[in-house]
């Protein structure tokens, strides 16, 4: 009797858990911090400016026809041109310009600063090596007999 109470317990706790939603659409959520506000250029995320209201109520228009993150996407792109997403694509121009560009510039900075480093050690040791190090100036005989009277009354 009680395994059979308990059986009943799981099967009603398992019948009332909410279950995952199938095939949950796009919410303003997932889209809000991939998209830039046109006029402001922060995200959706962070922007209060009148214009990225308006991109919000186009974007819940768009999640109220049932559209998917993808062609939500899409269609923001096609309204508001490509500025509009906050990361570039990856494929034409926009993987050019937007991911291998930035990365060939940074590489070729590195090297610079590496090769600029290296020079001027070099430099530094030609200058090193050409100068002869340096030597103490000979004191004039009454600086020497004050040095000797001020070292003698200190040993006293």
């Amino acid at each position: 009797m009680r395994g059979l109470a308990a059986l009943l317990a799981v099967a009603i706790t398992l019948a009332a858990a909410p279950g995952a939603p199938a095939a949950a659409g796009a919410s303003l959520a997932d889209i809000e911090d991939e998209v830039m506000c046109t006029i402001c250029g922060t995200t959706l995320q962070l922007s209060s400016s009148p214009q990225a209201e308006r991109q919000r109520a186009f974007i819940n228009g768009l999640i109220a026809e049932g559209r998917s993150k993808e062609e939500i996407k899409a269609a923001l792109v096609d309204e508001y041109g490509p500025e509009v997403l906050a990361v570039p694509g990856d494929d034409g121009f926009d993987l050019l310009g937007g991911w291998i560009l930035p990365a060939v510039g940074v590489l070729v900075g590195a090297v610079m600063v590496v090769l600029a480093a290296r020079r001027w050690r070099r430099e530094q040791r030609r200058a090193d090596a050409a100068e002869p190090p340096a030597r103490g100036v000979d004191p004039d005989p009454g600086d020497e007999l004050r040095l000797r009277e001020d070292l003698r009354r200190y040993d006293a």
